[in-house]
């Protein structure tokens, strides 16, 4: 009876069970098949922790990359904001920004400016030079514009056919400039010469008195006049440092001024910061200067200024405020084309006193021009 029971006993499985093949006698040999079937089976396994991982680890990367992608687009997005000039400063934001837009053309290499914070210390031992309020309307950096006369009236002119090159004509030989900067009219010409061959620039006019002024201006007035023609008194050719190009033309040429600053001659209107001059009524500035663009019209106001000016597409009048924001203790430095550094900064004339005490440096070479506004530019060459 018991034993009948014990057979009839069904045989309890396991929840798991091994198929055959895994299961091993270890009283005996194991066959090749079963070999095979772990090999294989440990092989398959290997496979498929190593696809795992790797997936689990792309999309890891993945993810990293995008987060870091979204942190650099946020921090490049502050870093504008915050990069952003003071409009109220700058008084024209777009084109004064500086580093950016850097328009000077086929000018070159770009100005290595920064503004540093301890100018004194660049400029070493120090001393200070006494200038009167009259001081301030002399110099080659004075604004002379629709509400800042000219106190220049014939100071130190000298007529160009008496030291010009023979790369450019005058319209006659009355025409004058400031005797200072004959030299860089011809160094200027001459290499523009020599690149293109070009035989036909003409200086059409230079000086102009207060009385010729007059004349000029009553000559041409109508509606039209009062962007091209400054009111008597109020020009910058009465300083002497500004000057119009012409091009003397066998036929004779449109009426008026023929030169444009294009084709060839694109070269001195792109190149002239570089002899320090300026195009001082640009395209684009003419609500800042008060005057249409004039690519004829050139003004000296001499080096680092005139690379300064091109290199970051501003007008004279900009300039001018740029300066008026560095002081000798946050000074404007600058690096020349040719590697020479300057340190520029301004002195704001003292309303207390009939002069103004202006800090300058004993070991370098300076320069002190008033601005015609409100005080003085001091321009240092360190190197």
């Amino acid at each position: 009876m018991d034993n009948n029971n014990s057979n009839n006993t069904p045989e309890k499985k396991s929840f798991l069970r091994l198929p055959d093949i895994y299961r091993i006698d270890y009283s005996k040999p194991v066959p090749f098949r079963q070999q095979f079937a772990f090999m294989a089976t440990v092989l398959v396994i290997s496979c498929l922790l190593f696809s795992i991982v790797y997936i689990y680890q792309t999309f890891r990367s993945g993810t990293s990359q995008v987060a870091g992608a979204e942190a650099s687009s946020s921090a490049e997005s502050k870093d504008k904001k915050e990069s952003k000039p003071d409009k109220k400063k700058e008084n024209s934001s777009e084109s004064s920004k500086s580093s950016k837009k850097e328009t000077s053309g086929s000018s070159g290499k770009k100005l290595l400016t920064k503004v540093s914070s301890s100018g004194k210390d660049i400029l070493g031992e120090t001393q200070t030079v006494s200038k009167t309020d009259s001081d301030i309307g002399f110099g080659s950096l004075v604004l002379v514009n629709k509400d800042y006369s000219s106190r220049y009236d014939g100071e130190n002119i000298k007529l160009i056919f008496e030291e010009k090159s023979d790369s450019y004509v005058l319209s006659d030989n009355t025409v004058g400039v400031a005797g200072d900067i004959i030299t860089n009219i011809n160094t200027m010409l001459d290499d523009f010469q020599s690149l293109y061959g070009e035989s036909d620039i003409m200086i059409a006019c230079g000086y102009r008195s207060y009385d010729t002024q007059v004349a000029l201006f009553n000559d041409e007035m109508d509606d039209e006049s009062d962007k091209w023609v400054a009111p008597p008194g109020y020009s910058e050719h009465q300083t002497g440092f500004a000057f119009d190009l012409d091009l003397d033309l066998a036929d004779g040429g449109k009426a008026g001024i023929n030169y444009e600053g294009e084709g060839n001659y694109s070269w001195i209107n792109e190149n002239c910061g570089k002899y320090g001059f300026i195009i001082r009524y640009p395209k684009g500035k003419e609500d800042i200067t008060g005057y249409g663009f004039e690519p004829w019209h050139f003004r000296y106001v001499g080096a680092p200024h005139s690379e300064y000016i091109a290199d970051k597409g501003i007008a004279f009048e900009e300039y001018i405020d740029v300066l008026h924001d560095h002081g000798p203790d946050n000074a404007l430095v600058m690096d020349d084309e040719n590697g020479t550094s300057w340190c520029v900064y301004y002195v704001a004339a003292d309303e207390q006193s009939d002069s103004t005490d202006v800090i300058v440096p004993v070991n370098y070479s300076y320069e002190i021009s008033g601005d015609n506004v409100s005080g003085f530019i001091v321009t240092v060459k360190l190197s």
